[in-house]
């Protein structure tokens, strides 16, 4: 056999094994919370939740969190592709270990309380209005060693939750490029280059981009570049947690 065919098929085995190991998870500590056990049916109680850092006076464009509140001069010297962006949270502990938890350590089980603190805590007016959501897309073969991708699964619930379109197939990444951390924001829009494809047509459409955290915004202004190639007249963003 193949080393290739080896290897895909012993990482749809770990995803699989992973994806049981998240289902087991939920069945033991269905109501409680992630951080500190207490009775929570959503993931999380409401004393963890207001302990986790806030994102104050974010740059409305790039969410970079600012002193007061304004455009931050990255923003005004050199405007993004996206129209808006909102993210609730910084990328700070506790939530950074979640979501690093989440992502890279097998625990898929964590989708329910971070996405809920997504759902719950992003402000109405970053979704009124939006035709479609679209998640930041994972490469097949990333996709087949996590198991899952951790922005579609934040999409999804804030889909539900807020009454939107979830339109997870219309991205996809179709270069394998490797991880953006530790990159500086030339290497990582290098990086990135061509590695999106937006498929079908967006004409007038209001497309808001859901990823998980948000850093340098590099991949999410990629995508939203895309986006606006197939037509859209407004693309915006949200993320949980900005680094």
């Amino acid at each position: 056999m193949p080393e290739h065919d080896t290897e895909t098929r012993f990482d749809r085995m770990r995803a699989l094994w992973r994806c049981g190991c998240a289902v087991g998870q939920d069945w033991l500590y269905p109501s409680h919370c992630t951080l500190c056990l207490e009775p929570a049916p959503s993931g999380i109680c409401a004393g963890c939740a207001d302990d986790l850092p806030v994102n104050a006076h974010p740059c409305p464009t790039c969410a970079q969190p600012l002193p007061a509140a304004g455009v931050c001069p990255a923003c005004q010297q050199d405007p993004p592709a996206l129209d808006a962006v909102w993210v609730p949270f910084a990328y700070a502990w506790p939530l950074s270990q979640m979501l690093l938890r989440f992502k890279n350590g097998g625990r898929a089980s964590l989708r329910r309380p971070l996405a809920g603190l997504l759902a719950e805590h992003l402000v109405p007016e970053a979704t009124q209005g939006v035709d479609r959501v679209l998640p930041v897309p994972l490469h097949a073969k990333r996709f087949a060693e996590r198991g899952f991708n951790q922005a579609e699964q934040l999409a999804a619930v804030l889909c539900r939750a807020r009454g939107l379109r979830l339109d997870a197939a219309r991205a996809r990444r179709v270069v394998a490029t490797a991880s953006q951390q530790g990159l500086g924001r030339r290497a990582r829009r290098n990086n990135l280059r061509r590695a999106f494809v937006v498929e079908g047509d967006l004409s007038g459409q209001r497309v808001l981009l859901v990823d998980d955290v948000m850093t340098t915004g590099t991949t999410l202004n990629t995508l939203a570049r895309e986006v606006r190639r197939a037509g859209a007249s407004w693309v915006g963003a949200v993320a949980l947690a900005r680094a």
